[in-house]
């Protein structure tokens, strides 16, 4: 009577997996949140049923069928969402309880041991067949956690049991291509009528995922041949839309790695064709564009980049697979949270690369609206929290309110630079110490090389515009310490050239005065080495770029002062701080061309022409090292190189003209020296 009573509820229960099977093969038709209801409904009733069968002991008649359910429950589970740690435990639990139906005992946690134990000491082939149903099942949940070696290791197992009656092919090596030509494991005869997604759907995805994963980690080691290769296999297999274009986006980039742009092109091309939310290809793209200098290119990227974000939150509620196959490989590979390849393109960051694009080719209105609409965004939200820490794919917020003021400036809206400026001091004035003091450390063998090898001893190796360490030690400190030094003074820096502009002129020494005051914080020592010659210290600090970017500041300060003492008829003072502006940066042509004007109207002409001949060497020497300068200036931030401001070529003829002119008259032997760009004598 019991045994009649088993056998119809095992056969009742067939029929309800059999339902629910034919139940989601016909809802291809239907719209996409139906869809998604009824696999909603279909897991429940799954896992209902498995909790039924579960609710007897194990019994060898009833533990084929209560795997397949199993099998069908956890497939719902992950079409629907994230794999969890249910899910492992389902498939362990389920294998145990087989097990013990044969009278068999496992006490570990190790699945590879499981797997192991199971198909070297049970042979019944209809128990083996739906085990063979959950190997790949479970391959798939350590593919999500990107387990390979573990993969790897239960194929091996699947592999080496060599039992005829699984159909298998033992001849191939690559475990994964012989998964891919489907000869590890078979569908049985009937398996679609009971599973939910077949085996060789499964195989293709582990086959798809496990090669997608393998190049990924080639490139990430920089291996970008091997990379690119094993990418293209991976295309070949079980791709939804949105993988393949990751696929193609990340031989794209490997390619541009390599320096082959029209090949990286083509790729981000047949990634946008094969989705065209794959915002990731067209960042790639963009940034082609400007390796190669094509800015209207660049620009178009950017622009569509921005508009897609807009619209973003839109597409991802949109853009829901197919649930005839209900695992998509999507769901199953995991790119590292730190890799900006896949993840999604973040708008303050698409937002600020056409700003800063617009600026850097000088199209300063549309700068000035995208920096606007930028710091706008920074408003919405807390501002307090993101002000000084921002994402690492951009530069740190000060400094994109230092470029807009750059913005601002060249657009004329002096008022505007002001305002914005004052955001930045009154927000570092708090943070600033009294004295900073950096030590540069010396090393008798770097002194051959001093140009690469030299550091400011903070404990920080980063850049120093782009690190923000969370470090309690001194040294990251005084790097932050610097940081806030630096932006606060640019900040006073462009104040001063705004009120200047506006003819406020003592508004304008006023904030040049407080450039200076604050630059003057920071002090830079030699090493504690006695035996460190002072020439070796100078050179080594003209090497270093913190060290260069706080005297070109310092020198942009005293030209700045000394102009507006100038306007004031203040010459002397005018003169004093040209000559401390080519102090801290002897290289400033503009403060040389200044400090000669000032000499000449003093009528100290004598000694006008004796610093021009005296400063020519070096101005030729820098005219004839102009690429190598274009180059080293790139290492300044953007805000600061924004400011550089050269001397025109007429206007340094024209100087070099007027003191020609009086060496031919002065001159005794009436020879005229060699000037930076010498004219015929009149």
């Amino acid at each position: 009577m019991g045994s009649t009573a088993g056998t119809s509820c095992l056969q009742m229960w067939t029929e309800e997996n059999r339902n629910l099977v034919v139940q989601l093969k016909n809802i291809s038709t239907l719209t996409v949140h139906r869809r998604r209801d009824i696999l909603q409904q279909s897991h429940v009733s799954f896992r209902k049923l498995l909790e039924k069968i579960q609710g007897l002991p194990a019994t060898i008649p009833s533990v084929p069928l209560e795997l397949t359910v199993l099998y069908n429950a956890v497939v719902l589970s992950l079409g629907l969402s994230d794999v969890n740690q249910n899910d492992n435990s389902l498939v362990y639990e389920g294998l145990v309880r087989g097990l013990e139906a044969y009278g068999k005992h496992f006490d570990g946690l190790d699945m590879v041991k499981l797997w192991r134990m199971i198909y070297q000491s049970i042979h019944d082939p209809v128990f083996i067949q739906a085990v063979d149903q959950l190997i790949y099942l479970q391959c798939v949940l350590w593919l999500a956690s990107n387990q390979l070696d573990k993969i790897d290791a239960a194929l091996r197992i699947l592999r080496d049991r060599g039992s005829s009656d699984s159909g298998l092919n033992t001849q191939s090596d690559d475990l994964l291509q012989c998964i891919k030509a489907g000869d590890l494991l078979k569908d049985r005869s009937g398996s679609h009528l009971t599973l939910v997604q077949s085996l060789r759907s499964l195989g293709e995805l582990i086959y798809t995922c496990a090669i997608f994963i393998r190049g990924f980690r080639k490139m990430e080691e920089g291996c970008y041949p091997e990379a690119i290769d094993i990418l293209q296999q991976a295309a070949e297999g079980l791709c939804s839309k949105r993988i393949l274009a990751e696929i193609y986006t990340l031989i794209g980039y490997s390619a541009a790695q390599m320096d082959r742009p029209q090949t990286a092109l083509q790729y981000f091309r047949w990634a946008l064709q094969a989705d065209i939310h794959c915002l990731s290809a067209l960042y790639h793209a963009a940034m082609v564009y400007r390796k190669l200098d094509m800015a209207e290119a660049e620009l178009e990227a950017l622009n569509h980049l921005n508009v897609a974000l807009e619209s973003w939150d839109q597409i991802k509620a949109d853009n829901y697979v197919d649930s005839q196959v209900p695992i998509q490989p999507e769901q199953l590979v995991r790119i590292p949270a730190t890799c900006h390849l896949l993840t999604s393109v973040n708008q303050v960051h698409v937002k600020h690369s056409l700003a800063r694009r617009f600026l850097q080719i000088r199209r300063f209105e549309e700068a000035t609206e995208h920096y606007l609409d930028l710091l706008a965004s920074f408003l919405e939200g807390s501002q307090q929290e993101v002000f000084l820490v921002a994402d690492p794919a951009i530069p740190r917020i000060p400094e994109i309110y230092l470029e807009t003021a750059v913005a601002l400036l060249q657009c004329q809206r002096y008022n505007d630079v002001i305002t914005v400026c004052e955001e930045i001091a009154s927000k570092m004035s708090s943070l600033i110490s009294e004295k900073l003091t950096f030590e540069v450390r010396v090393n008798e063998w770097l002194f051959n090389d001093c140009s690469e090898r030299t550091e400011i001893n903070t404990g920080c190796q980063s850049s120093l515009l782009n690190c923000f360490s969370e470090s309690q030690t001194l040294g990251a400190k005084k790097k932050e310490t610097l940081n806030y030094i630096l932006w606060a003074a640019t900040a006073f820096l462009y104040q001063g050239q705004a009120f200047a502009l506006l003819e406020n002129n003592k508004e304008s020494i006023t904030n040049f005065s407080r450039c200076v005051n604050l630059l003057l914080k920071v002090q830079v020592v030699g090493p504690l080495d006695p035996g460190a010659p002072d020439d070796q210290f100078e050179t080594l600090k003209e090497n270093i770029l913190e060290v260069k970017i706080l005297q070109k500041l310092k020198s942009l300060a005293f030209t700045g002062k000394g102009m507006q003492l100038a306007e004031r008829g203040q010459d002397r003072e005018a003169l004093q701080n040209f000559q401390l502006s080519l102090q801290a940066y002897p290289d400033n042509l503009e403060a040389l061309y200044l400090l000669v004007q000032i000499l000449w109207r003093l009528q100290r002409k004598q000694e006008a022409v004796s610093f021009w001949l005296k400063s020519h060497s070096s101005a030729t020497k820098a005219a004839a090292e102009k690429i190598q300068q274009e180059n080293s200036s790139k290492k300044f931030p953007l805000f600061l190189i924004s400011h550089l401001k050269k001397v025109s070529t007429s206007e340094e003829e024209a100087v070099s003209k007027q003191l020609q002119e009086y060496c031919c008259n002065h001159s005794e032997e009436k020879l005229a020296p060699q000037f930076l760009r010498p004219t015929s004598c009149t």
